[in-house]
């Protein structure tokens, strides 16, 4: 039933042939679109803004009439008429006029600037203007920022709270977007404590669980935690059954190295699952499992959580996104400049947590270990070294995996 040992690459190739996209669309308000994925493009159906308008609070006028004002020879301008955020111009101006603006206000016709009020003298009925102005100077044009027509969003995009304010600003309520895709999660492992409860000796607390259904939860999906199943293959395996008739994706954590209660192997052989792969040459987590059982995948990941975490990123994301019906299926990478030196050697493909500020990599200077989690509230990437790899220097160029 085992299979060899592949690559990350070859495993993520194998699982995404597997996964599923979604078979349906459902439309939703807005107010709930918040990191769903798009089913079909979207344009704008109006300019946006839908009229030339006022940037600032100031003085609607014909650049012309200002061409040689300074602060010792201001022009002087009637006021012809006040203008507000929602108002309609009563008017065209004429020569010598100007029309008192607030921001956001529709601009008259015959208005080609607009000056600041703070280079006038904030007259009422009359206005000097101490400053000249170029044609367009202060001028905000009808569909300057998003003219009738323009692709909005397009499908395959999780939306954002960007893409939701521009789909309300054109007049939206709702959007045709995929399901959520729905994750199972069962953290395995006799020394699993419910966390809330006291800790009995030997025993830690069950984290992979929150962790990871914090991760499809931020990737806009919705999970289902099982927690703290002991080291039972029987049990796993009766527990995953309930679970797979709910979810096309479960992951575990736990139970797939090589130790006496590593029972994963034997609960794929009980559920007639076939074996995609078992082990993927990395540090950490590299001893992942994946299982396939009908149309349904099972990812069993390490329990350390720090590799936990880094599996269910790297082989998870791609399922998910697929599941999703993102367009961009890979985890989003970069190149930066390492600073600061990593002194050992990789042998084995390796993923550090680190920072990327900028186009540089800050690598965390404590809590390398695959025990250590903790230091990833301060990190936000994961360096990529290839295997073979010598020591790193400083400045040196690396891949970084953003999560």
């Amino acid at each position: 039933m085992a299979k060899a040992a592949c690559n990350l690459e070859r495993g993520i190739d194998l699982l995404l042939a597997l996964a599923r996209p979604p078979a349906s669309v459902e439309m939703a308000p807005l107010s709930e679109a918040l990191g769903r994925v798009l089913a079909e493009d979207c344009f704008a159906g109006i300019d946006q803004p839908p009229f030339d308008r006022s940037p600032l609070d100031g003085y609607a006028l014909f650049h012309g009439d200002v061409a040689a004002s300074d602060k010792e020879n201001p022009a002087v301008l009637t006021v012809s008429q006040h203008i507000y955020a929602g108002d309609t111009p009563a008017g065209p101006l004429a020569p010598g006029e100007a029309a008192r603006v607030t921001t956001g206000a529709p601009l008259p016709p015959g208005a080609t600037c607009v000056a600041r009020q703070e280079n006038t003298d904030y007259g009422e009925e009359q206005v000097k203007v101490y400053v000249s102005l170029k044609k367009h100077q202060n001028y905000v044009f009808r569909g300057e920022d998003l003219p009738a027509g323009r692709l909005v969003a397009a499908k395959g995009v999780r939306l954002r709270s960007a893409h939701i304010g521009t789909l309300a600003g054109q007049g939206f309520t709702q959007a045709a977007v995929y399901p959520r895709p729905q994750v199972g999660l069962l953290s395995t492992g006799s020394e699993l404590a419910p966390a809330g409860e006291p800790l009995p000796p030997g025993m830690i607390y069950d984290s992979n669980s929150y962790t990871l259904a914090a991760r499809v939860r931020e990737w806009g999906g919705q999970a289902q935690a099982e927690r703290g199943i002991a080291d039972d293959p029987a049990k796993i395996a009766a527990a995953l059954e309930a679970i797979l008739a709910e979810r096309d994706l479960v992951a575990t954590t736990g139970g797939v190295s090589v130790g006496a209660h590593d029972y994963m192997p034997r609960v794929g052989e009980i559920l007639g699952a076939e074996v995609l792969f078992h082990g993927l040459g990395y540090k950490p987590g590299g001893v992942a499992l994946a299982l396939r059982r009908g149309d349904k995948l099972i990812l069993c990941l390490s329990g350390n959580p720090f590799a936990a975490l880094v599996s269910f990123e790297l082989l998870a994301g791609p399922v998910f996104r697929k599941m999703a019906g993102q367009t961009e299926l890979l985890t989003p990478r970069v190149r930066a400049s390492l600073r600061g030196d990593f002194p050992k050697a990789s042998a084995s493909r390796r993923f550090l947590r680190a920072k990327l500020v900028g186009g540089e990599v800050f690598t965390e200077r404590d809590g390398h270990g695959s025990g250590s989690f903790s230091s990833l509230t301060r990190c936000d990437c994961l360096i990529d070294i290839p295997a073979g790899s010598p020591p790193m220097s400083d400045g040196a160029a690396v891949d970084v995996i953003l999560l």
